[in-house]
């Protein structure tokens, strides 16, 4: 089924036209020369693009058209997994605590 979107790829103002002109299997510029004399003719050429704007959706991209599911890794098992060491204290004898700094 054929579904009309406003172009991305072929556009000179907001993809309209290509939109249309692919829709209707013609070229984009012939849809152009259209939407043209109608605005000059003063037959809503403008109005009509504008609200074609509005209401057309955008082309959907291959990217966003469909989204591949992928199932989740099985985690390894609890005999290969071991929690990381904490870091050694280095403990050094100088420093003194608060309390026999006061004294």
């Amino acid at each position: 089924m054929k579904r009309l979107y406003r172009s991305k790829s072929d556009v000179m103002l907001a993809g309209v036209c290509s939109g249309l002109a692919k829709y209707l299997d013609v070229d984009p510029t012939a849809i152009r020369l259209a939407f043209v004399l109608l605005l000059f003719l003063a037959l809503g050429g403008f109005w009509i693009y504008v609200i074609l704007w509005i209401i057309m959706p955008i082309e959907p991209t291959a990217e966003t058209a469909s989204v591949e599911v992928t199932a989740k890794p099985k985690p390894e098992s609890a005999k290969q997994v071991q929690a990381p060491k904490p870091a050694a204290v280095k403990k050094t004898g100088t420093a003194k605590p608060a309390e026999e700094k006061e004294k």
